[in-house]
């Protein structure tokens, strides 16, 4: 395994688009503890490019079944607020339903996820909506909440939080 040093270069190099890097940076510092707890940590660094970098790698794992263990959620539910790029904040809200965060640390996605409902930027709206609802189901002491949160997203200007609100709808039935 490669040492942190050079996951952070890689990362860096990240243009915000194209993943390509981000996959060669996976193939090239592997998997396991260390490398999912550098994640963690580089999730908040002051380069967007590495923020962003790291949290879209969290995302990518979690989808493909490499999940982070819950006491690394622990560690990043615990760094949600020195998340500041927007594409750092979105893979973050679009990957909490696959991540093993413990019922102790709702508190802190329920923060971060309550402002990021009138983000400037409607995929932001929209996967915090998914965040927010995913809470609700895990809280029902929030559902009224989550369920104001529906009907106001569900008058949206951008069709794609609308179509969030809808599916979630569809979902909660």
């Amino acid at each position: 395994m490669a040492n942190s040093d050079g996951l952070r270069d890689q990362l860096a190099a990240f243009d915000r688009k194209s993943p390509s890097v981000l996959t060669e940076a996976a193939a090239a510092h592997g998997s396991g503890k260390a490398y999912f707890n550098e994640l963690v940590v580089l999730s908040t660094d002051e380069n967007d490019a590495i923020s962003s970098g790291a949290t879209w790698l969290i995302k990518h794992h979690a989808e493909n079944d490499q999940l982070l263990t819950p006491d690394q959620c622990v560690k990043l539910a615990g760094r949600l607020t020195g998340l500041t790029t927007w594409d750092a904040q979105l893979h973050i809200c679009q990957s909490a339903r696959l991540l093993p965060f413990p019922d102790d640390v709702a508190d802190h996605l329920l923060a971060f996820a309550r402002p990021l409902l009138a983000s400037p930027r409607p995929f932001l709206r929209a996967w915090s909506l998914d965040l927010l609802c995913y809470l609700a189901e895990r809280d029902h002491g929030i559902s009224a909440e989550a369920e104001a949160a529906l009907a106001y997203a569900e008058k949206d200007p951008a069709a794609s939080v609308r179509a969030r609100a809808r599916n979630l709808r569809k979902a909660r039935r």
